[in-house]
């Protein structure tokens, strides 16, 4: 995947940032952790949507319920969103009033859309990711994100999860239920455990005598960054100075005197 510039700041006597903060969703599941970069300039409001529930904690302990990997003539997503383990049962997560169609972007690989009934403007609480390209969806389902890093390996990992049909036992909404394994129990369900977004930001910069000091948010193991610094802002190459760096610090002992510039990028 193409790097994406997530955040500059710039150390000069103080310092201070030079870009709006992206936000980045940050998903804790069972198959493993990876982060989104939402696009709020393409899709506003299913941004702002998505966060509120994300931020009220709406998606926590809920389930990846649908997925259509299994047959290649279908298109290939797993949906979630939509419901929530509560102990051994699976209650439909509280919906806010839906939200108006915003179908700019094309629901290529790695993306994150909201799901949505016939109604084009009927989209509430449930998402999917793109397992693949799927351009029979292209302006009809809003796209406001793409995975970050190696996090699609997750989705994919989650795509290859064996569905079945608990249409009967659960209602015809489960008739594409990923499952860990045969036994229909809550053990074997794709978990979301957590969804936050929050700003990608510097939480902190401080410069010592010997060294610049550089905090980020972190993000999960599958989103690896790099950080580049140049002397002058406007103009010059920037220098790799940490890569593959996944602990949300960086210590740069080789700072320059003077003033300095720094970027975080995904690698």
């Amino acid at each position: 995947m193409k790097s994406r510039l997530l955040t500059i700041v710039c150390l000069l006597l103080s310092t201070f940032p030079v870009s709006a903060d992206p936000l980045v969703a940050r998903f804790e599941s069972n198959m493993g952790d990876f982060d989104v970069l939402l696009d709020p300039i393409a899709a506003p409001r299913s941004v702002g949507n998505f966060s509120a529930y994300a931020n009220r904690g709406a998606y926590d302990a809920s389930i990846i319920h649908r997925s259509t990997t299994y047959n290649p003539l279908d298109i290939q997503i797993v949906q979630g969103g939509g419901f929530e383990l509560v102990g051994n049962t699976l209650p439909p997560i509280p919906s806010d009033p839906p939200i108006p169609l915003e179908a700019g972007r094309l629901n290529a690989l790695g993306t994150l859309a909201m799901a949505r009934t016939s109604d084009p403007d009927s989209a509430t609480s449930q998402w999917f990711f793109n397992v693949t390209d799927n351009p029979g969806l292209d302006f009809n389902y809003a796209v406001f994100g793409s995975v970050l890093g190696t996090g699609q390996t997750v989705i994919e990992a989650i795509g290859a999860v064996l569905v079945y049909n608990a249409a009967a036992q659960l209602g015809p909404v489960f008739g594409q239920l990923p499952l860990l394994s045969p036994s229909l129990s809550v053990d074997y369900l794709v978990l979301i455990n957590k969804v936050r977004v929050v700003p990608f930001a510097i939480t902190s910069l401080t410069h010592a005598s010997d060294a610049v000091e550089i905090r980020w948010t972190p993000l999960s193991t599958n989103s690896p960054v790099r950080v580049e610094r140049r002397e002058k802002l406007g103009h010059g190459t920037w220098s790799v100075v940490s890569s593959n760096n996944t602990t949300g610090i960086f210590h740069d002992t080789n700072a320059p005197t003077g003033s300095a510039f720094y970027r975080v990028v995904t690698e």
